[in-house]
């Protein structure tokens, strides 16, 4: 079963809402130990907590500062008053950076310092996670297939098909922003104690999963117990078959560049 959290209608929501803000203003602390995954969309943050969740040491929350949550005003308290609810499991959920400014300025919202949020965590006992991906042509190309498909996630073996034109110009766009996300998620981390889980090599290959589980669960804490998840990687094609312009960009992607070097292996 994958943990990803149904929507709530907008009454339910909001009920929910006022009560872990409730819950997260009193006095104490969780009775066990609050993870949390940061990472950027489309880095495997849905597997990672899909296998860690599957383990029956977590209540998963998934993205609970994502599309709807924008406007949270306090999103320590939203997080903290959540955490009190999953009893003797330990809380988990994942957080992008981009969650505490862009999109709450989109929305209109205060933006929150990714840097002060996460030592507050920290320094209340919780462990962050931090999930990168490395290729960023393969991660850009990621989100463009899934929002081709119209989905995000994959339950089945059926071969894919979905082809996307891109752009050249688009492209070096969405991998500077890439970039840029991730120098604002290490600047936020940095001299914060955190684990690091690598897509390509961690999450990727189905035969890490098991290695790469036992060792977030050493750093939480936590006994090894077996791991799995129904999630399939949906781009695991040549970049020749997902790209449907793939020779007008070839000598680009090929020539190498900020977040391309890593794709130049799986060219063809």
């Amino acid at each position: 079963m994958l943990n990803v959290p149904a929507p709530l209608d907008p009454l339910r929501r909001q009920a929910s809402d006022l009560w872990a803000y409730a819950q997260g203003l009193l006095p104490g602390e969780p009775r066990s130990t609050p993870a949390l995954i940061f990472a950027q969309g489309r880095s495997g943050s849905t597997v990672l907590e899909s296998l860690l969740a599957s383990t029956g040491h977590f209540a998963s929350r998934g993205e609970l500062l994502g599309e709807g949550h924008e406007r949270v005003r306090y999103p320590h308290a939203f997080l903290r008053g959540h955490a009190r609810r999953t009893g003797r499991r330990s809380f988990l959920a994942h957080v992008k950076v981009y969650h505490l400014n862009r999109d709450r300025i989109a929305a209109g919202a205060a933006p929150i310092d990714p840097r002060a949020f996460l030592r507050q965590l920290h320094g209340e006992g919780w462990r962050i996670i931090h999930l990168t991906r490395q290729d960023r042509v393969r991660h850009v190309l990621s989100n463009l297939v899934a929002e081709a498909r119209k989905e995000y996630h994959k339950l089945d073996d059926r071969p894919e098909t979905t082809a996307v034109r891109v752009e050249r110009a688009a492209l070096d766009a969405a991998i500077a922003e890439r970039l840029a996300y991730a120098e604002e998620e290490r600047a936020a981390l940095e001299g914060i104690p955190h684990t690091r889980v690598i897509y390509e090599e961690d999450l990727e290959p189905a035969a890490a999963h098991q290695a790469t589980a036992n060792r977030v669960l050493d750093f939480l804490g936590l006994p090894h117990r077996p791991v799995s998840t129904p999630l399939r990687k949906i781009n695991a094609r040549p970049l020749r078959e997902i790209i449907a312009n793939y020779d007008e960009l070839a000598d680009w992607l090929e020539g190498g560049g900020p977040g391309r070097s890593s794709a130049a292996a799986g060219m063809g």
